[in-house]
Order: structure tokens, then C-alpha cells, then sequence
């Protein structure tokens, strides 16, 4: 469990661990809007860590709470293996309450766009 303080902002990393020949990560994270707002999504270290620029896209829905996010390496580029975070998220604790961070559809792409799935995990939120 995270305990932050209302007002506080803070960092979450959502790590892969075992990825095998990854070159795209489409993810969906649940949250509770009225403890938490989004402030920023930010690209790890995995899918980059040969030097290769990541493509970042996202889209909140500030009403569900929900964020979905992409990170892809260049086409025709091999895919990654290994251990590392992929995206890195910033939230503002907005009001007290408790609230669950859930990964969602968590999908891994290898070079050629083929799906693998992936388990998600989820962590809870104190905001006092």
C-alpha cells in the first residue's frame, strides 16, 4: 500500500518483468478520479534501453478514471527481452480516501504487431 497525503503529487512505475522480444506495450490502468488525478505519463527504461526512441501515446477519461497507453519502439526495429518500466505515471492525491491502481488488458506486441497476453497487478492508494 502507497500512503500519500492529499495535495502531494507522486510516481508510480509499471514494470514488466520476463519480456521476451517486446516491441509495444498497450496497456489500461483503472483508478478512482475523485482521490486521484492523472498529471503526467512518462516512458521507462525498457523498451528504450538499446537507444532506441519510444513512441508514447495516451488518453485519459478523467470521468471513468481510466488511462489507456501505448509505448512502441520504431517499426522493423527487433523487439526488447528482460526486466525494466515501461511507464512511468504521475498522480496528484487529490481528497482522502482509499483507491486502487489496476492494470487492465495488459497486451505485449513483438516486432511484427502479434499479441501475447500479460497479467496485470494492481497497488492501493492511501490518501490521508
Amino acid at each position: 500500500m502507497l500512503s500519500q497525503k492529499a495535495g502531494s503529487t507522486f510516481t508510480v512505475d509499471l514494470k514488466l518483468t520476463g519480456a521476451q522480444n517486446v516491441a509495444s506495450v498497450p496497456v489500461q490502468v483503472t483508478f478512482d478520479p475523485k482521490v486521484l488525478q492523472l498529471i503526467n505519463v512518462s516512458n521507462g527504461d525498457l523498451l528504450s534501453k538499446d537507444g532506441q526512441a519510444v513512441a508514447l501515446v495516451h488518453r485519459e477519461d478523467t470521468v471513468a478514471g481510466t488511462i489507456q497507453m501505448t509505448a512502441s519502439r520504431p517499426p522493423s526495429t527487433p523487439g526488447v527481452s528482460g526486466n525494466g518500466t515501461v511507464f512511468t505515471l504521475t498522480f496528484l492525491a487529490k481528497s482522502p480516501g482509499q483507491c486502487t491502481l489496476s492494470v487492465n488488458r495488459a497486451v505485449l506486441r513483438d516486432p511484427t504487431m502479434a499479441p501475447t497476453n500479460a497479467t496485470g497487478s494492481q497497488a492501493v492508494v492511501s490518501v490521508k
